[in-house]
């Protein structure tokens, strides 16, 4: 595990390269924030402009229509936009140059199966929130287990959606469960790795946020606030974009054996060994 570990570290600093080479890639989980946020603010002024908030609370017709609307954006939003960072990532691992445009056209081309992805990952969301509501206690329980397998079964469907073209949501499912069969040492370190390096910024960022609401006045308490507020966001964006950096790369090296970007410096045989 210490080898695994050691191994996360470098791969999450050598992921750091390669976003130093494009750090306009950053825009592209910006505008997911500001998609997804812009999009919950409609179905917020909506909500309040009928009067359904109590509803949201009261009936549960109501409350799972919101969920699986909100989910179902969510999950679009940031498959489109994590699919332009996989698709650029993919096209700097060949040597070819790759720019935020050329991304969101990829992405673009394949909207149809991020809807279907979108409409899936909302459907199932959303039964997961009815079978937690419908048994208090297990249903919780059961639903964080459901919830975690779920995240592991789909966690390289960005890169198939954009690398592969396949016939089917099934597939789709398939070739990522197979690819994080193969690399889930290193999947599951790496991804810990870089939250585990960006952990300090977000701290700071939430530090200076609570000071800015409980302590501060006056101008110091928007400034310590805004500053607060652009550490989190940019501890979201870089985190968004180092994992798909990562998760490309270690899909690449799962279906072709080739180790691309971050996974250049390992000797092939080192990659996935204890």
């Amino acid at each position: 595990m210490s080898g695994r570990f050691r191994r996360a570290v470098r791969v999450t600093d050598a992921s750091l390269d390669v976003f130093r080479e494009r750090p306009r890639l950053a825009v592209l989980p910006l505008l997911s924030l500001v998609v997804v946020g812009s999009a919950y603010a409609v179905v917020g002024v909506a909500l309040l402009r009928y009067g359904l908030v109590d509803a949201v609370f009261t009936n549960r017709l109501v409350k799972y229509g919101v969920i699986f609307v909100g989910l179902a954006v969510s999950s679009s939003a940031g498959v489109f936009f994590n699919a332009a960072v996989v698709h650029c990532a993919a096209r700097q691992f060949a040597g070819e140059e790759a720019t935020v445009r050329d991304g969101l056209a990829a992405a673009w081309a394949v909207r149809g199966r991020i809807a279907k992805w979108g409409l899936l990952s909302a459907t199932v969301g959303t039964a997961l929130a009815v079978a937690e509501d419908a048994i208090p206690g297990v249903g919780t329980l059961t639903k964080s287990i459901l919830d975690l397998a779920w995240g592991l079964l789909t966690f390289f469907v960005v890169p198939v959606i954009v690398t592969d073209r396949t016939d089917g949501l099934r597939t789709d499912l398939r070739r990522s469960g197979d690819a994080f069969a193969r690399t889930w040492g290193e999947s599951v370190t790496v991804t810990f790795g870089i939250g585990l390096a960006l952990l300090p910024a977000a701290l700071v960022g939430c530090c200076l946020l609570a000071v800015a609401y409980l302590s501060a006045t006056g101008v110091a308490a928007y400034v310590t606030g805004a500053i607060g507020g652009l550490l989190l966001v940019a501890t979201i964006v870089l985190t968004q974009v180092l994992g798909m950096i990562v998760r490309t790369a270690l899909y690449r090296y799962a279906t072709t054996g080739e180790p691309v970007g971050p996974l250049e410096g390992f000797a092939p045989d080192d990659i996935f060994s204890e």
